[in-house]
């Protein structure tokens, strides 16, 4: 019985897939703020200023990816697999909505961060 229970745990409409689609784009963000600041010293020095865009590229996707997520998990509420043995319909939801607006605004948040890179770079 355990061993049906873990792969649908692990789906992409399980529990542990939406605690990725609410917590990875925050963690993106934060990441990107971290080490486009510990890399802007060097990519000035070195030329590399194309990193930063890169990752700011990086993490974008893997908001728009979280979001995506977030969807899926909002049009599978009805259905009877994964989360719904852990979580009510509404909550899932709740949740799945919160998801999908909170990855929004990162993407939001990371299209400014491209647009300040194109327009000024980090070295002026």
């Amino acid at each position: 019985m355990a061993e049906r229970t873990v792969p649908a745990r692990l789906s992409l409409r399980g529990p542990a897939a939406l605690w990725v689609a609410l917590l990875a784009g925050p963690a993106a963000a934060g990441l990107q703020l971290s080490v486009s600041y510990a890399l802007v010293k060097w990519a000035c020095a070195s030329g590399g200023e194309w990193l930063l865009v890169g990752l700011a590229v990086a993490f974008l996707l893997v908001a728009a990816g979280s979001a995506a997520l977030g969807f899926v998990h909002l049009v599978s509420v009805g259905d009877e697999h994964g989360a719904a043995r852990t979580w009510s319909a509404d909550s899932r939801r709740v949740l799945a909505v919160t998801a999908i607006g909170l990855n929004a605004l990162i993407v939001l948040f990371f299209v400014n961060t491209l647009i300040a890179h194109l327009g000024l770079t980090p070295c002026e």
